[in-house]
């Protein structure tokens, strides 16, 4: 830009403003990661919540489907395998259920507990009759089982699988936490979904 000098003079400044323009595309690209990560993370309708403004989400479901997946004798299968065959085992099984929950409208990946895969159907669906979220959570869990098999052919494995499901409510559901922000269900629903895939044979 020119700066005009008391003698009519043109005193020009020239600034490089490459490394702002890095800088700014590396908050962009980090703006971009978190967004993704977010949306991994959160349910849609939640992260638009977000995006809104809203600090504090919290609301309740008065009927939903709570499962449970948990792979049976895990830490015995994995006593000798290296952390990458363990993380590599999960993450084909965990990813290929979170490629076909997206095929359930109603279904919602919650969290993974170890080698325990934990979803709801129905949170964001309160007009919908129950018969509908415990149906799709039902079909998803036959689906998992095909899953299973798959991922078994495919790694030459044995695994086997406990679920538990169970529809009730009512359901507390909301984001906790300040800094690494979590979606997350709370009630008795979840324990007895828990309990029932502890039991099963």
């Amino acid at each position: 830009f020119g700066i005009k000098g008391n003698e009519n003079n043109l005193i020009l400044v020239i600034r490089d403003e490459t490394v702002l323009l890095q800088k700014k595309k590396r908050l962009e690209l980090a703006k971009k990661r978190s967004q993704d990560l977010l949306e991994q993370i959160m349910p849609q309708k939640v992260l638009m919540m977000l995006k809104q403004g809203k600090s504090e989400i919290s609301f309740v479901v008065p009927s939903a489907s709570v499962m449970f997946v948990d792979i049976v004798g895990f830490s015995s299968f994995s006593a000798d395998l290296s952390p990458q065959q363990i993380m590599g085992t999960l993450s084909s099984l965990f990813g290929a259920f979170d490629i076909w929950i997206q095929k359930y409208p109603l279904m919602t990946k919650i969290k993974l507990i170890g080698d325990t895969y934990m979803a709801a159907c129905g949170l964001f669906a309160v007009d919908e009759e129950p018969e509908k979220h415990a149906i799709q959570c039902v079909d998803f869990a036959i689906h998992v089982l095909s899953i299973l098999d798959d991922i078994n052919i495919k790694l030459n494995l044995n695994l086997r699988i406990r679920i538990g499901i169970n529809s009730d409510g009512p359901i507390i559901a909301g984001v906790l936490g300040t800094e690494n922000r979590v979606f997350d269900i709370i009630g008795d629903t979840i324990n007895v979904a828990s309990r029932l895939e502890h039991k099963a044979e």
